[in-house]
């Protein structure tokens, strides 16, 4: 295993001009066939990681039909009928238990299946497209083959860090519904409004604090454990740790490649959603989106690659 290599050598800023020059190397002069190749991987890179909602470019926005199944109490009319629609929805919710459990622990089962099949995709993505971008091969198979034990290993954690997200989105989500359900039907009003706000105040505090911690969690998996996988051939975990000692040494490097890293993504994300929209929105489709816009998507992917080896793990050297 390499060694780091002096702090006086690390600079994220000419990691993000040799990701720069690295993907002008390798996707000009521009070949249709290698960035298909490569839309598709990046789609799989991205999978799991960016949703697009029904409501966005060219979702539905007009009325929508429901049909309300019977017995279930209509939604309320002004302010002044909540406390009694939440007292009314209480009791059939009570009446009909078995059937709204039924229902929930269905949707849930479902819903997680699909995000376990849809991250392990995902998994097998990002060293197919990460193996592509460090060699400049855009075969398919052997990626496949080549990374199937290290995208595994890379699995249990992402959906570790998916799971952890979810319960806590449900933990908070659960007692700010119970709190508020509490407060419209006048079961707090004794109180002051303290309560509430002692309920409120700890799950604030849990997501401003958790939620960042997990997406930054998220962005070491992807950015630079998984590519010190492939310069290792360590599992994840054991990459992860790798991963903590380079932080620790230098977390000044670290702290500037997050900035620049933010200011790449925005700066991807106006990019896209503009001439998305010039394009009728064709450019929003999957795949479509992936190979139209793959100089902003491989670059991406290339900055972290090349300060990992500045610090000593050069990925290029493994795969060569």
């Amino acid at each position: 295993m390499a060694t780091p290599v002096p702090p006086s050598t690390v600079s994220p800023v000419d990691a993000l001009r040799e990701a720069f020059d690295h993907a002008r190397r390798q996707l000009f002069p521009l070949r249709f066939e290698k960035w298909l190749v490569l839309g598709l991987l990046a789609f799989l890179d991205q999978c799991g990681r960016s949703f697009h909602s029904a409501g966005g470019p060219g979702g539905h926005h007009g009325p929508v039909d429901m049909n309300v199944p019977p017995g279930i109490p209509e939604g309320p009319h002004g302010p002044a009928g909540l406390a009694d629609w939440l007292v009314r929805m209480t009791s059939w919710l009570s009446a009909h238990a078995p059937l709204v459990v039924a229902v929930v622990l269905g949707s849930v089962l479902v819903i997680a299946v699909l995000a376990a099949i849809v991250l392990w995709f995902n998994s097998r993505g990002v060293f197919m497209y990460l193996d592509a971008v460090v060699s400049g091969r855009t075969d398919i198979g052997r990626p496949w083959r080549q990374h199937a034990g290290a995208a595994a290993s890379y699995y249990g954690w992402s959906l570790g860090l998916s799971l952890a997200v979810l319960f806590t989105m449900l933990f908070a989500g659960g007692v700010v519904a119970a709190s508020a359900f509490a407060l419209a039907t006048g079961r707090l009003h004794e109180t002051g409004g303290w309560l509430a706000a002692a309920a409120f105040t700890p799950i604030l505090l849990l997501l401003l604090l958790a939620l960042p911690l997990l997406a930054l969690a998220r962005v070491a998996l992807r950015d630079f454990v998984a590519p010190l996988q492939l310069a290792t051939g360590l599992p994840c975990g054991p990459a992860a740790r790798v991963l903590e000692g380079l932080v620790m040494q230098q977390p000044g490097a670290f702290v500037l490649y997050l900035l620049l890293k933010l200011v790449v993504v925005v700066g991807t994300g106006i990019v896209v959603t503009v001439l998305g929209c010039l394009t009728c929105c064709l450019g929003f489709l999957p795949v479509v989106m992936q190979v139209v816009f793959q100089p902003l998507f491989f670059f991406e992917r290339s900055f972290s690659v090349f300060l990992l080896r500045q610090l000593g793990y050069d990925v290029q050297a493994r795969l060569a």
